[in-house]
């Protein structure tokens, strides 16, 4: 194999994503201190103010190429029965800088000297009223003014905040991150709220990484110029042992094009647990010990940390950069203060690498590496169980499932995945999700921030449930699909792709949702497969598929044409033994599954096009261009915001004048 690798710096922005996060303070604390660790902004009878409250925000572990568009300092305060009804309180907030450590006492130190507003030429950056009914408030500042990447209005990352008042006689305190470390108030921590924007393209170094949906990892942001029509399989060596399993999945992921698996060896070493690189014909880049098997699938942000929760309870983060450098390892219980030992489900990552961890003691959503602090907690209700956490596209909302194990019903639950908050819960129109005495309970499929889809069973059901959210989060309306049949079977999970579209196995033929008459509409042609097979699916809208329960094992492709849906089958050889419930699909269109001891990689044999020229007017970004036989390129320039793969079968060729301007990404395969 031929391996050309064009590689500049990033890609420049072309189109944007809109997210929010909420960023947890690196030190809050008033000055003077308070006893009880509160916050507190307060002044005399005079009008001198006596106490203020500091905050530092660390905006340098945000996503990069984030673009900053609006910030809101929210706090949380304690009840004043001394105030009276009618008395106001106003707060603002002053922008100072970073010298100060936390350590200091009084209000005269010269650290915090800028946190007196005589000597602050900036001004108040936010304001907010307090009143004897308000229980929290929230300021908008006034920076960054437009959309920002931070460098432009914060050099070094960190933010520091004060908030004072000089109302006569007026005193607040409120909830600071010491005083919020309990269940009950975990979502009252002092935070920034934050809008922002990210760049695309790249959308992510892994690619092919879930974030929303522990279930599928669509490749939402990849388009193909091609289908393939014919496909071959490989099995790659992966360096020895079992693969692990996770519940009925493989452990397998994809980091810059290249798989990840995790792996148990069948040796007498002391290290029987591994994570393991490797490259496109399954050779070890490099491994790394961990202390147990895997209780969630692989997980990786978006700087190329993975994230290996083990059943013994340990959080493990591994720098794939670095050959999986162990940068974090600490139990579940000691980084949750105690709220949680050990997960009962799949983890799930957010694009700002809040982690979200379901457990049988509820589910808490930790803050970014490196900090690792508790954002909030969902205490469960009495007999309830809950399932994994699936995000809306912003970020802004969870979703997940709560099983009454008393009823044998279920709900859907949304949460203000800024603090935790319940927005909207659904009647218990759900199934109990019980096999024997485990309860198996998938993720919810969110489809942009209007339509929640949830099967009435874990990866197959006779129930797909529709749950309409208004623009707050709501739930406006509830609908289903059914199979039709008497027993749970028929409908397998969704996938969403890149353009919304919804679908799913149905009764054996591959579907796609129509939400104007709230139907299957079944592609009739379609090959058949198992009613709980795995989809996938590209940017382009091309479907691929594992049917790992069928007598004969297969890897599918389809297309969204009705009269031609069918792209390729391949059948697995029994020898290779049975497939797991995964499929994951690289950037070069290349699609990986596993078995108990075998990786195995599907390329294309053929392609609808045998030979094909890349020219000015059809190179796209985020595109994978592939052939049978040629691909020849152009004397074109290329764009520093074009980050493209090609891969062909048989050769690549430049014309004269090919140029490629500095930003652009390229990577080229041949005879894969």
């Amino acid at each position: 194999m031929l391996l050309l690798l064009v590689l500049l710096t990033k890609s420049q922005t072309l189109f944007a994503q809109s997210k929010y996060t909420a960023l947890l303070p690196e030190i809050d604390k008033a000055v003077p201190i308070e006893s009880n660790n509160d916050l507190r902004v307060a002044a005399d009878d005079k009008g001198n103010e006596t106490n203020k409250s500091f905050f530092k925000f660390d905006f340098r572990n945000l996503p990069a190429n984030a673009k900053i568009e609006t910030l809101n300092l929210k706090l949380y305060n304690r009840p004043n029965v001394n105030m009276s009804d009618f008395s106001v309180q106003m707060i603002t907030a002053l922008r100072g800088t970073n010298g100060w450590t936390g350590t200091e006492t009084s209000l005269t130190d010269p650290k915090l000297s800028w946190a007196i507003l005589n000597n602050n030429t900036e001004g108040p950056v936010g304001r907010a009223e307090i009143r004897k009914s308000t229980t929290s408030i929230s300021m908008k500042l006034k920076f960054p003014g437009s959309l920002k990447p931070v460098t432009d209005f914060l050099p070094d990352g960190i933010l520091s905040l004060a908030t004072r008042s000089p109302e006569k006689g007026q005193d607040t305190r409120f909830f600071s991150s010491i005083t919020a470390e309990t269940p009950s108030n975990f979502s009252k921590k002092p935070k920034l709220l934050v809008a922002y924007e990210i760049d695309p393209y790249p959308f992510r170094e892994d690619w092919a990484q879930p974030f929303g949906n522990v279930q599928h990892n669509s490749l939402l942001n990849w388009k193909s110029n091609t289908i393939v029509q014919e496909a071959k399989i490989r099995t790659l060596p992966y360096g020895g042992g079992y693969i692990q399993e996770i519940g009925p999945t493989g452990a397998l992921a994809i980091y810059k094009d290249l798989p990840v698996v995790f792996t148990q060896s069948t040796t007498g070493t002391s290290a029987v647990f591994y994570v393991k690189q490797l490259d496109s014909k399954g050779n070890v880049l490099w491994q790394k010990d961990v202390d147990d098997v895997a209780k969630s699938w692989p997980l990786i942000d978006e700087q190329g940390r993975l994230y290996y929760i083990s059943k013994s309870g340990k959080l493990s983060i591994l720098d794939l950069n670095n050959a999986g450098n162990t940068l974090f390892s600490k139990s579940l219980s000691d980084t949750t203060n105690k709220q949680l030992s050990a997960i009962n489900n799949n983890a799930a990552i957010g694009y700002d690498g809040t982690l979200y961890l379901p457990s049988d003691t509820g589910i808490v959503a930790l803050s970014a590496y490196p900090q690792c602090k508790i954002r909030w907690k969902y205490e469960p209700k009495a007999n309830e169980i809950n399932g994994p956490v699936s995000l809306s596209p912003d970020e802004s909302k969870a979703f997940f499932i709560a099983v009454d194990t008393q009823q044998k019903k279920s709900r859907l639950i949304v949460l203000d995945n800024l603090d935790g908050s319940i927005i909207a819960t659904s009647d218990y129109v759900l199934d109990g999700y019980q096999n024997d005495t485990n309860f198996y309970i998938p993720a919810p499929v969110v489809q942009n921030n209007a339509k929640v889809f949830v099967l009435n069973g874990f990866d197959n059901g006779n129930k797909l449930f529709v749950f309409d959210l208004d623009d707050k989060g709501g739930i406006s309306r509830t609908q289903f699909i059914t199979s039709g049949s008497s027993v749970n079977t028929g409908i397998s999970q969704p996938v969403v792709d890149a353009e919304s579209n919804v679908f799913f196995v149905f009764n054996f033929k591959l579907a796609k949702y129509n939400a104007d008459l709230n139907i299957a509409e079944v592609f009739e042609k379609s090959a058949e497969l198992d009613n709980a097979s795995v989809l996938v699916t590209d940017a382009s809208s091309h479907i691929y598929a594992t049917d790992p329960y069928s007598k004969t094992k297969k890897i599918l492709g389809f297309q969204t044409n009705t009269d031609n849906p069918n792209a390729f089958a391949i059948a697995i050889d029994d020898t290779i033994q049975n497939t797991k419930k995964n499929i994951v699909l690289a950037p070069d269109g290349t699609l990986y599954t596993v078995t108990a001891t075998n990786l195995i990689a599907v390329t294309a044999g053929k392609l609808a096009e045998n030979d094909y020229v890349v020219d000015q007017a059809n190179l796209k970004t985020n595109t994978v261009y592939r052939a049978t036989n040629s691909i020849t390129v152009k004397g074109i320039t290329v764009a520093p915001s074009v980050n493209t793969i090609l891969n062909s079968g048989g050769s690549i060729s430049f014309e004269p004048g090919f140029t490629v301007t500095k930003g652009a990404q390229l990577n080229c395969k041949t005879a894969n």
